[in-house]
């Protein structure tokens, strides 16, 4: 005899029946409800478009207007404006709008391990958080 009206003996318990089937449930769902809203928390920071003026420009100060600005800039390459973004430099094009990975401007700021990353030169790497800005700004088209 397992379960008399609606209780739960101790055979029933050992068997998942009754309230542990109950609480099995409840935390599933729970964990449910705790994955999704995690989720969605997330969902607007990938989706907001990143802004050029507001976003991009100001890394791009920081990292790379020192060689990449005015009237000889390395490589042909000018990094002040968006519209000689957009001519590129000696080479050609360094980024194709939506897709981060065939430019060479993304190419050359990844760091890989065991060594700097190409641009800027040295140890001063751009940081995993603005590369990541940078790399959305690109996928996004680079508007």
């Amino acid at each position: 005899m397992i379960a008399i009206k609606g209780r739960c003996t101790p055979a029933c318990i050992r068997r998942g029946f009754g309230l542990l089937t109950r609480g099995r449930w409840v935390k599933g769902i729970l964990y449910g409800i705790l994955g999704c809203a995690v989720w969605v928390a997330w969902l607007p920071v990938q989706a907001q478009p990143v802004s050029y003026q507001q976003q991009i420009k100001p890394l791009f100060d920081r990292y790379c207007i020192a060689c990449h600005s005015g009237w000889f800039p390395q490589g042909g390459l000018r990094l002040d404006t968006r519209e000689h973004i957009g001519e590129g430099g000696r080479n050609g094009a360094v980024l194709f709008a939506g897709e981060p990975d065939k430019g060479t401007l993304i190419n050359f700021m990844r760091v890989v391990p065991g060594r700097f990353s190409i641009m800027p030169p040295g140890p001063a790497a751009v940081d995993a958080e603005s590369f990541a800005l940078i790399q959305r700004w690109i996928e996004q088209g680079a508007q």
